[in-house]
């Protein structure tokens, strides 16, 4: 299902805006054989490898189940050199994209070096079967474990995004123009930006736990590892994406309350029975949800100039992919906390 997922993610941050459609100026395949663009940036070499080491690593664990691992490994390898080669040949018909033959083995060569790295984690390999055990002993099995680890992995990659709000996914204000309803100060936008943190960690947090065997240590060191990656990613985005001369500057006050908030809030409510907790994942995603489109723009964090710059294509087609799972991932967590409320109670087997 990841690996899966993945791909589509690929596909539409190749493809955007998927519009203007053209026949070909040349022959089909030339940018195979053209000379190395000179627009080609380190920037762009490594958003691109960035973007298909995951899928190299994804594809190989999939495989492993039916293939061996050096079958798997291969065949990832060439799923990733095909699937790039598609889309690049695919921009030939695009106006606004360019294919290009050093993206097409910047690409290849990060879903090869992402399915040689999945060999650590075969079953068969000392970490691989760490991290088997750990799954199974703190999440239940099944489609609904994997699915709420899948949705985990989603959101952390839509740290990614420069949101109005740390952590505050679902901001759909480009479409839903209620901010204007709402008057604010500088102590309510406070407030809010804190709700809003605290409502969507918690509701991821309640998410986990509504797949958790159990909300003891494991849980918990998961839910650690989580927002270890997120915090991680965000000093990441910081750094490569927004160029801010401060990594932490996401971390405002309004921020730390929230998470502050959140954490108190999970030891509360993971004391729920099973479909306490999916209750409630429910209702703290659509207040998150609706907080943050509420929320007015903030005229201290404009968008980055360097954003802006027609050179900076790949950056641009890479934050409308993780601004497209940003704005979607609410609405998968409350289809996934819906159908949890719906089940008795979590297998054990």
């Amino acid at each position: 299902m990841a690996a899966l997922a993945y791909i589509l993610v690929i596909i539409y941050a190749s493809l955007q805006p998927f519009i203007d459609w053209r026949g070909l100026s040349g022959g089909f395949g030339d940018f195979l054989f053209e000379p190395r663009p000179r627009w080609i940036t380190v920037d762009d070499v490594l958003f691109n490898f960035a973007a298909y080491l995951p899928l190299g690593f994804l594809l190989a664990l999939a495989l492993c189940a039916r293939w061996s691992t050096q079958a798997a490994v291969a065949l990832a390898a060439v799923a990733c050199v095909a699937l790039s080669f598609t889309l690049e040949a695919a921009q030939q018909y695009l106006p606004s994209r360019i294919a290009s033959n050093v993206d097409l083995l910047v690409n290849s060569c990060g879903g090869v070096v992402g399915a040689l790295v999945a060999l650590l984690f075969t079953p068969g390999q000392r970490l691989g079967r760490t991290v088997a055990q750990l799954r199974q002993r703190w999440f239940v099995s099944g489609v609904r474990g994997d699915a709420a680890l899948i949705l985990a992995g989603l959101w952390l990659l839509t740290q990614l995004h420069a949101t109005l709000i740390a952590f505050g996914n679902g901001d759909l204000r480009g479409s839903l123009d209620f901010a204007r309803w709402f008057s604010h100060t500088p102590g309510s936008y406070l407030a809010a930006e804190a709700g809003v943190v605290m409502l969507n960690l918690s509701g991821l947090g309640l998410l986990l736990a509504s797949a958790a065997r159990d909300t003891a240590a494991g849980y918990w060191r998961a839910l650690a590892l989580v927002f270890a990656g997120a915090c991680t990613l965000k000093i990441a985005a910081a750094t490569l994406l927004l160029r801010a001369p401060n990594p932490w500057s996401w971390l405002t006050p309004g921020v730390a309350m929230g998470c502050a908030a959140a954490l108190l809030l999970l030891l509360l409510l993971t004391r729920l029975p099973h479909r306490g907790r999916a209750a409630m994942a429910v209702l703290t995603l659509a207040g998150a949800l609706i907080l943050v489109n509420i929320i007015p723009e903030n005229p201290y964090r404009p968008a980055p100039p360097y954003l802006l710059l027609g050179r900076a294509s790949h950056i641009l087609s890479f934050t409308s992919m993780t601004r497209a799972l940003s704005d979607l991932w609410p609405f998968l967590a409350l289809l996934f906390a819906l159908y949890s409320l719906a089940v008795r109670r979590p297998p054990t087997y």
